[in-house]
Order: structure tokens, then sequence, then C-alpha cells
């Protein structure tokens, strides 16, 4: 049986972020059981603690952004993910920006963070989210199913035309250490067409090769030279399907998920259909 966790003390780092380009000191302070993951934004006084829920996104638009009160945070995906991958439910998250630092454009400053600081286990059984019914979701080439299943399951697909992409498939089944090896390291990306587009919509001004793949039309480029993994795109995907998915507020249980093509649009209009239909259980 796993247990509610949080971290065993606090823990910080700092960065800019991927779209503003703004600096950030990222606070995370251990909460009690049952309270769930919260943001908070340092930097305006008397906000609302923003809690890490469906109800509060307001916007995915190259990344998944939460508000309420007037106080709003953006891509908070890779904390989330983070915090899936390592088995953290409740947590404190300060933020004196609107949005966290990318670092490297993984999660694997923040799953190092944690590890780092140390996770506490509470005495409560973790509740995490399981079906009794298959639920799916489409959206043109974009589909989603979830399954009945012996434990939590993931199969990911990512498609594109690009030739160096092609087709990319990933199984996931949260054993011992495959988050902080497997998926945390991937890193976020993008085409090379599609830079204009962002920078002219205001997004992407921290972007750089130091935190992003950018796929040519004959090459990789990165800060390192290349990819991390042959299918590192594909693995970014699930890392980020697994932070949106927190939203849901517990992790996946007894459910298998499949996903062809996605997004975080994608991602939070079927973790929407699956809270209409799940339940949670301690085991």
């Amino acid at each position: 049986m796993a247990f509610a966790a949080t971290l065993a003390r606090e823990a910080e780092l700092s960065g800019i972020g991927l779209h503003g380009g703004l600096p950030c000191r990222a606070v995370f302070r251990p909460a009690p059981s049952g309270q769930g993951i919260r943001f908070f934004r340092s930097d305006i006084a008397g906000s609302q603690p923003i809690p890490a829920s469906l109800e509060c996104v307001n916007s995915t638009v190259r990344g998944t952004n939460l508000s309420r009160g007037g106080a709003e945070v953006y891509t908070v995906e890779h904390i989330l993910s983070a915090c899936a991958g390592l088995g953290i439910s409740d947590l404190d998250v300060l933020l004196d920006a609107p949005e966290p630092p990318i670092i490297d454009g993984s999660a694997l400053a923040f799953a190092r963070l944690f590890r780092e600081a140390g996770i506490k286990f509470y005495a409560t059984p973790l509740k995490r989210f399981t079906i009794t019914a298959p639920v799916s979701y489409s959206d043109g080439p974009v589909s989603y199913s979830a399954e009945p299943s012996a434990g939590p399951e993931f199969f990911c697909i990512y498609e594109s035309k690009h030739p160096l992409v092609r087709h990319q498939e990933l199984s996931f089944g949260f054993g011992p250490g495959d988050y902080e090896a497997r998926i945390a390291p991937a890193r976020t990306f993008a085409f090379e067409e599609e830079l204009d587009y962002l920078r002219a919509n205001g997004l992407a001004k921290g972007g750089s090769l130091e935190n992003a793949v950018v796929i040519r039309r004959d090459s990789f480029l990165s800060g390192e030279g290349g990819l991390r993994f042959p299918d590192e795109m594909v693995r970014h995907k699930l890392l980020d399907m697994l932070g949106d998915f927190l939203l849901l507020g517990a992790p996946p249980g007894r459910v298998k998920i499949t996903a062809r093509g996605g997004g975080h649009k994608h991602n939070i209009a079927f973790a929407r259909r699956l809270l209409d239909t799940f339940s949670l259980t301690e085991d």
C-alpha cells in the first residue's frame, strides 16, 4: 500500500520562466496530509492559494496554466509531473513570478531537488483514481482511452510527419526509479518552423537551447548537442501528461491509459472526462 507524502524539509531553486522569460524563485514547503498540492504567488500580497485542480485551469496554450482570485501561475506541469513520479501528494509551492523556472526544460531538476530534500511519508493511505469501465476521448487524430488494470500503466504514442521523428511509442508503469531514469530527463521541444509564431505571440521568451530541443529539418539542436533519448519527444509528452493528470487530485491507481497524440489541451479534456467517472481507492 502507498502512503501520502510530502517533503521532509523546505527546498528551493531559481531560474527563468520558459514563456515569460522572467526570473523566478520557487520555494517548496512541506504540507500536511490531505491538503494536496497548492501554488502561491508570493509576489502578490494577500493572494489566495491556487489548488492543483482541474477547476483552476484557465488556459492550455503551450503549457498548463492555473488561476484563482486574480492570481495566475503558468506552465506548472513539470513540477506536478515530478510530484506524480515521486509520489508526493501534499506540497506548497511558492513562486515570486507567474511562471516557475524552466531549468533545462525537463522535470529532472525538480525530481532531484525533492529527493535531496527527502520525502516524508504519512500514515495516511494514498488515494489513487481508478475506473471500473472504459473511458475514451477523441478529437481528430488525437485519442485517449482508459480501462481498468491491475495497476497504473501508460502507453503513449507520438507521431509526426517530420522524418526525424515519425512514430515514437512508450510504455510506462511506475517501476522503482523508472520515472527519474526514463521520464524526468526528457526535455520540452519545438519544431524550428514554430519559433517565429511562438515569439510573435509573446511565448518562449525564456526559451533557448539550454532548456529546449529544437527540431530542424535535418538535425536536433540542443545545448547538449542532441537528444538525451532517441525517443525523447514521446517521453516528454508522457512527462507532461503525468503532471496534467495530477490535477485530478490523485495519481493513477488501477487504470491503464493509452494516448495517441495529445498535448495540454487534450490532456485536460480527457482528465475532465475521467473526473466524471473515476473513484478513489487506497490500494
